[in-house]
């Protein structure tokens, strides 16, 4: 009979609820990472990454075409009417992370001073830069150009001395990257290799420089993801075409044998 109870008392705790397996630890920070606050700040290419299916508690001020400079001296009227303006973000709450999203029309001297000024009103947050991309037609062009001196160019080179920048500014913070660019240019390559089920680069844009709605928006809402912290998720893309998330998810995979940094 005490055999018995013993085999019952373990079926018991087999079947029930509340039983708990171990917990791995890229398990741990990934749900950790879900309950991070995030703000977001940028224009349509930040809106292409998809923000509000973002996980955690998120806001945006996103202003289509603009600079960050622009957004930083003009913030009453982002044309995403669901922003929340910075001014009251970023006075009024403390964020985990907090994007930033560089642009055609600024310098990198402009865009290190805007971004700055924003990363002292969030002492404590991990920074994310969001690199957007170029017109699709000059991308191959600017991801080459090693110019740093003139306006902005969705380049390795000028995302990577404003982050040299910036880290010489606030050597005790930490900071990412989305890496967009860098995801373009792999798949470009992988185009030239017929190893892509793409013709071109240009198939993930919707007009000269936005992304799909699924291929594309895809691709660049995980890649904030990864910068987040959180898990790639397929919510909102479910029609996407199987053979091509398969190989959009290969292109991510990449992301993780790169520094986060």
């Amino acid at each position: 009979m005490k055999n018995h109870r013993i085999i019952l008392t373990l079926l018991i705790a087999a079947c029930s609820p509340f039983t708990t397996r171990p917990v791995s630890g890229e398990e741990a920070a990934a749900e950790a990472a879900l309950q991070k606050s995030v703000f977001l700040i940028g224009n349509s290419l930040t809106w292409d990454t998809v923000p509000s299916q973002l996980d955690g508690d998120v806001q945006w001020h996103v202003d289509c075409g603009k600079s960050l400079p622009f957004i930083f001296a003009n913030p009453e009227m982002p044309c995403v009417k669901t922003s929340t303006l910075w001014p009251q973000a970023l006075r009024e709450k403390q964020y985990d992370i907090v994007s930033f999203q560089t642009h055609y029309g600024a310098t990198l001297a402009e865009d290190f001073e805007t971004i700055s000024k924003w990363i002292q009103l969030q002492p404590k947050a991990v920074i994310v830069i969001h690199t957007g991309w170029a017109h699709h037609e000059k991308r191959a062009a600017e991801y080459a150009s090693t110019e740093t001196s003139g306006k902005m160019q969705h380049s390795p080179a000028y995302v990577g001395a404003l982050l040299a920048e910036l880290k010489k500014q606030f050597p005790d913070r930490e900071f990412r990257q989305t890496r967009a660019i860098d995801l373009l240019a792999h798949i470009a390559a992988d185009i030239q290799a017929g190893r892509a089920p793409l013709t071109d680069v240009v198939d993930l844009h919707r007009d000269a420089i936005h992304m799909k709605h699924d291929s594309g928006r895809y691709l660049m809402h995980n890649a904030m993801r990864h910068a987040l912290g959180q898990p790639r998720s397929n919510r909102g893309f479910e029609k996407l075409d199987p053979n091509l998330k398969t190989y959009l998810d290969t292109v991510l995979d990449w992301l993780k044998t790169q520094n986060p940094k």
